[in-house]
């Protein structure tokens, strides 16, 4: 058993080593949701949704993907859009509606919702407003055109 266990031991110190962080793609990020401000709130093409866009791609900084929280007080709204690419939601806190190409959909905490790209999306916060995380298989969330229903 000694044996084959130093052959293994072998054959394994002379593999590649993957997903380490000298020869990924793109360094390991670690944030703090806390550290990131809030965004949006203002502008009333949007609604009253604001965000903290936690990972995001720039030219010196490249990323895969775009994750961030999105936050509603009671009752607040992100008016309905859409946008090329697909998103997540994956509801934390409170409770709300995602209505989805007309279709509604609860969004509470544990709760995954996919929107396709192109689908027309809003969201209505329960009495107690709602906390989801949001993705884009993107690298830069300001390359995302959002085409807001009211604007045409």
């Amino acid at each position: 058993m000694t044996e084959k266990l130093e052959t293994l031991a072998t054959d394994l110190g002379d593999a590649e080593m993957l997903n380490q962080a000298s020869n990924l793609p793109h360094a390991p990020l670690a944030i703090d949701a806390a550290q990131v401000p809030l965004s949006g709130g203002t502008d009333p093409t949007y609604g009253e949704v604001r965000w903290r866009t936690l990972i995001n791609g720039t030219p010196d900084a490249p990323r895969d993907m775009v994750l961030g929280l999105a936050e509603f007080e009671p009752h607040g709204r992100l008016l309905p859009h859409r946008h090329d690419p697909p998103e997540f939601y994956f509801g934390l806190e409170g409770d709300g509606i995602v209505t989805i190409d007309g279709i509604p959909h609860r969004i509470a905490p544990g709760i995954a919702i996919y929107v396709p790209g192109g689908a027309e999306h809003g969201t209505q916060a329960g009495e107690h407003g709602l906390k989801f995380s949001y993705g884009f298989a993107t690298p830069n969330f300001e390359d995302i055109e959002y085409r807001f229903t009211a604007a045409g």
